[in-house]
């Protein structure tokens, strides 16, 4: 079977790319049978949050914090390490700086390179220095973009659907959802994600102040890793601080999924939204941003979920009191949200990679 080789980042977090690359993996080893190599470029991988099949090499790419003035040092412990696990077909992860410099660092242009993106050309960071690294990293990567055979994408814009290489491949659904049932009776309402300035929390908490005043029964609470002290700080300043609760991140996702009521999502970019997936396969009625591409992508406004305009908070705080009121609408929802996931299949999605793998396999 095929040798894959995985080059990704930081697989020792809690966050939506680790997961979604360890259920990918593991499935195309359990059914496919696959041979799997991964180069973790950063971070240690003794402690992994989140499970990869024991028969998938790990192999850590030892290079200083931070550093691009070391970038041929790490061209050429990458390309070594290459040329000993001797792939059929690379596939990039890393989405970063480093990531997009990656067609210009191999030295075998014979073996197939994939890019899997999980950013957003809508992204933008909180500092002035790291806007201007996400911006480089774009520029790189459309420089490099007609070296990869495949390029994975979660939605073809405009100007690349003329383009062969690009593939539309959406994540899938990380856990069994055909017996899932949901109540919907709990007094709680729930929000996944690492605390960063992607996921505007900040707003996020800034609506709950409002839906708290006329809801005092209910409770918010935030699952992620990461500094949340600011957060807190807010809290308390608006005096919510007894309605919110910041949580560590859990591998059984599924199961805070079910306990809550309702998924809010305020994210400021959103390229897919893996938890909002997984919480409206679970039959969790969402509400988002509708400026946000992965959402507004899947979610039909008032069909199988809410999307709000951008910075009213005011109306995203309406849409959550008048669900908290009306039973009969919330079950609604969930049922038309959970019908709405089956696209998102996780054997379907992944025949779909199988297929391209195989595609492009070079005869022996």
């Amino acid at each position: 079977m095929l040798k894959l080789l995985y080059i990704a980042t930081n697989l020792n977090t809690s966050g939506g790319v680790a997961r979604v690359l360890s259920v990918k993996q593991n499935y195309l080893i359990n059914v496919y049978g696959y041979n799997i190599h991964i180069i973790n470029t950063h971070g240690d991988t003794s402690k992994l949050f989140f499970h990869f099949h024991d028969s998938i090499t790990i192999h850590h790419l030892e290079r200083k914090e931070r550093k691009l003035l070391n970038l041929v040092d790490y061209k050429t412990k990458l390309n070594k390490k290459i040329d000993a696990i001797n792939p059929d077909i690379i596939i990039n992860c890393d989405n970063g700086l480093k990531g997009s410099l990656l067609p210009f660092l191999l030295k075998k242009s014979t073996i197939p390179l994939v890019y899997e993106n999980h950013n957003s050309k809508n992204a933008r960071a909180a500092s002035i220095v790291d806007n201007i690294k996400l911006k480089l990293s774009f520029f790189l990567f459309n420089m490099g973009a007609s070296r990869y055979s495949q390029i994975i994408v979660y939605r073809l814009p405009k100007r690349r659907r003329k383009t062969k290489n690009f593939k539309v491949i959406p994540n899938p659904i990380g856990f069994e959802t055909n017996n899932i049932n949901i109540s919907l009776e709990n007094n709680i309402v729930i929000a996944v994600g690492r605390f960063s300035y992607q996921k505007g929390y900040d707003t996020l908490i800034k609506i709950w102040s409002l839906v708290s005043k006329r809801q005092p029964g209910w409770v918010l609470k935030i699952y992620g890793a990461g500094d949340y002290k600011d957060l807190l700080e807010l809290t308390q300043k608006l005096n919510i601080e007894s309605t919110v609760q910041f949580l560590s991140p859990v591998k059984n996702i599924r199961d805070v999924y079910l306990s809550g009521s309702m998924l809010l999502n305020t994210s400021r970019y959103e390229p897919f939204g893996l938890a909002v997936t997984e919480a409206m396969a679970c039959g969790v009625p969402v509400v988002a941003f509708e400026n946000t591409q992965g959402p507004k992508s899947y979610i039909e406004d008032k069909q199988n979920g809410y999307l709000i305009k951008k910075d009213d908070l005011e109306g995203y705080a309406n849409t959550i009191h008048m669900l908290m009121e009306n039973k009969n609408e919330m079950q609604r929802i969930s049922r038309a949200a959970k019908e709405s996931m089956e696209t998102y299949n996780l054997a379907k999605i992944m025949k779909v990679w199988h297929e391209m793998f195989q595609s492009l396999k070079i005869p022996n």
